[in-house]
């Protein structure tokens, strides 16, 4: 018999794990983008937006997170950006250079804070 625990939107036995599938799913995107960003020179790059993603959903299950986000796939992930960032920096236009430069700092910034 299914359970009812609490009275928030995950409080019952058939939500309480939905935080948990969305980390997977944004930590399974953020692999894919990556190897993606390994193998091409493009300035378009997801990789910042799927961080910010996941981000916003570490905030709201920050004990799930903290459980499925391992602090060295973040470095792995923060290398993959500034690998990407040096072969194609000269190619972003001038005028957003430094800020996607500096966004992608404080984003990696905050997401080392979750993990083991």
């Amino acid at each position: 018999m299914k359970k009812i625990f609490s009275t928030a939107p995950d409080g019952n036995d058939n939500a309480q794990f939905v935080g948990v599938e969305y980390v997977k799913f944004s930590i399974s995107q953020i692999e894919d983008v990556c190897d993606w960003m390994r193998k091409n020179d493009e300035i378009a790059q997801p990789l910042l937006a799927n961080i910010d993603l996941l981000l916003t959903i570490t905030r709201k299950y920050s004990v799930d997170a903290n459980l499925l986000i391992e602090k060295d796939k973040v470095k792995e992930w923060r290398k993959v950006f500034n690998d990407w960032f040096e072969r194609v920096g000269n190619k972003i236009p001038a005028k957003f250079r430094d800020g996607i430069k500096a966004n992608g700092d404080e984003l990696f910034k905050e997401l080392e804070q979750y993990g083991y």
